[in-house]
């Protein structure tokens, strides 16, 4: 099994918000009832008040995230290519989150992984940022078996060893 020349193109929706909006409403819904809780507890005590400040604090950062998260998720809602397989390698495409494109060559490449919602290149460590990099998406467009297909062959042609 080999490459074909041309790319193989992952064309999905944006990466899922995160943090999610509702774990966001969950953490304020229990920031603002932690202190009464705290104060049914026992007596009131500088330990709980400041436990109950911090889960305030938490609250709004999470619900300050989420909120941004949303706005960069519908400013990025397309969907496009996020990344092409070729025969030379890996390309991630740049997004919002990643400005620049990213590009892991066939000879830096250990693996490639496939999952529902995410593409993940394990790359040696001979590479200049070795380990996992991950592209996470939506709704995928792609025929997802010339996806596997290609990073299939990729995947075969990173384990052969350089002809001599």
């Amino acid at each position: 099994m080999s490459l074909p020349d041309q790319s193989t193109h992952l064309i999905a929706g944006p990466p899922p918000a995160n943090p999610p909006l509702f774990l966001a409403l969950l953490i304020v819904a229990i920031s603002l009832t932690s202190p009464f809780l705290f104060a049914r507890a026992g007596a009131p005590s500088p330990l709980l008040a400041i436990a109950a400040a911090a889960l305030a604090v938490s609250g709004f950062i999470a619900l300050t995230s989420a909120i941004n998260a949303q706005k960069q998720r519908r400013a990025d809602s397309a969907i496009k290519c996020r990344a092409s397989i070729t025969a030379e390698g890996i390309i991630f495409h740049p997004t919002r989150h990643r400005p620049t494109t990213d590009f892991f060559a066939k000879p830096d490449i250990e693996a490639v992984q496939l999952f529902p919602r995410a593409l993940v290149v394990i790359t040696k460590k001979t590479h200049n940022k070795p380990g996992r990099h991950r592209l996470t998406f939506t709704e995928l467009a792609s025929p997802q078996g010339e996806i596997a297909a290609a990073i299939a062959a990729l995947n075969l042609a990173c384990t052969k060893p350089p002809p001599e």
